[in-house]
């Protein structure tokens, strides 16, 4: 079992909490917190949605089948991806293994949400977020919403470029999107879209 404290705690969202890997810190380690419950968040939605299995309120097990999907695409997805390892025990509980991506100097990246409010919508932003949606389209890479505080900007030292922590996989129940590509790449499109306007990005090229 892998032990963990608040002293390895680098993020935490709305349902889970975030930790660096104690015996790998090129690793981090995502436990469900109190609101991550999957019991919990079933039992508080309406009847018809209480009919899914309990693994549909479950993050972990979620973005586990959504890793396992990106596997299948070709190696480039890792530029704007973590890789996942796995499921973990630990003392709170199983926890996602994934890379803990990192800026050149070892820190760890802002988000699109705060380095916007820290540099401005600067044009090298605009130029790896336009790479990452290429990646998207080229690839038909399925997210949900992509939303500004579950995409991190990382600092290679020469340049920047954006990497998609958060919000990866099929919403769908029937996942139409990943088994019939027509469906796939007008949803990507959709999601870039929807993102662009909604964070004021128009400017970058389709």
């Amino acid at each position: 079992m892998i032990v963990l404290n608040d002293g390895l705690v680098f993020a935490r969202g709305g349902r889970r909490v975030c930790y660096v890997h104690p015996d790998d810190a090129s690793k981090c380690i995502k436990v469900l917190g109190p609101n991550g419950d999957p019991v919990k968040r079933r039992e508080a939605t309406p009847w018809y949605k209480r009919l899914r299995p309990l693994s549909m309120f479950d993050d972990n097990l979620r973005e586990l089948k959504s890793f396992k999907v990106l596997e299948k695409h070709t190696d480039s997805v890792w530029n704007h991806f973590p890789r996942c390892y796995g499921i973990s025990g630990t003392n709170c509980g199983p926890g996602i293994v994934t890379d803990l991506v990192r800026n050149a100097d070892g820190s760890v990246p802002l988000t699109v949400q705060q380095y916007v409010a820290e540099n401005g919508k600067t044009t090298e932003l605009f130029a790896a977020l336009e790479t990452f949606f290429f990646l998207l389209r080229s690839e038909v890479v399925i997210t949900r919403d992509i939303l500004d505080h579950n995409i991190i900007v990382r600092d290679q030292g020469a340049g920047l470029v954006v990497v998609m922590i958060d919000g990866f996989g099929s919403s769908e129940v029937i996942p139409l999107s990943n088994w019939i590509k027509w469906f796939g790449i007008k949803k990507v499109e959709r999601k870039i879209q929807r993102f662009k306007e909604r964070y004021g990005f128009d400017s970058i090229s389709s």
